[in-house]
């Protein structure tokens, strides 16, 4: 029987080990495979085929609407009138919250880039009745994720 669990790489996985070792588990039962990172950077405007969850063109539209919306009232009082008053404040509304969004959606991959850890694949080999011992053991230990494969 096999057991399979995902960690974070930190102390805990070490911990882990270092008790399922304790508990008559040999070192040839256990393997980790720490997974690599992703390189690749993240696409800013997305296609139909992918998507992140991150719009671009929120925020530009909403401030793009609002200076339209003032300026088409200002316009009145303005020698081109509010029509185009309106589509002038609302290129420079749009300009306005797409680099605002572009600056903090860069800000954002960034931080977010660094901060991500590398998880760890851990597959423990083990009898029936270690079982319970074992998954209790990666539980408490802050395992991301538990599953048990018979073989």
């Amino acid at each position: 029987m096999h057991i399979i669990s995902t960690f974070e790489y930190s102390n805990y996985l070490e911990l882990a080990i270092t008790y399922i070792q304790s508990q008559g588990i040999p070192k040839e039962n256990i393997l980790a495979v720490p997974m690599d990172k992703r390189d690749e950077q993240r696409k800013l405007f997305d296609s139909i085929h992918y998507s992140d969850g991150l719009s671009l063109f929120d925020l530009p539209m909403i401030l793009g609407t609002l200076f339209m919306i003032f300026g088409a009232v200002y316009g009145f009082i303005l020698t081109l009138g509010p029509l185009l008053w309106g589509l002038i404040a609302m290129l420079i509304g749009f300009a306005i919250g797409f680099i605002i969004k572009l600056y903090t959606t860069k800000k954002y991959s960034n931080r977010s880039k660094a901060m991500k850890s590398t998880e760890v694949v851990l597959i423990i080999e083990c009898s029936e009745g270690q079982m319970d011992m074992i998954k209790d053991a990666l539980w408490n230990n802050h395992a991301l994720g538990v599953a048990k494969l018979d073989l």
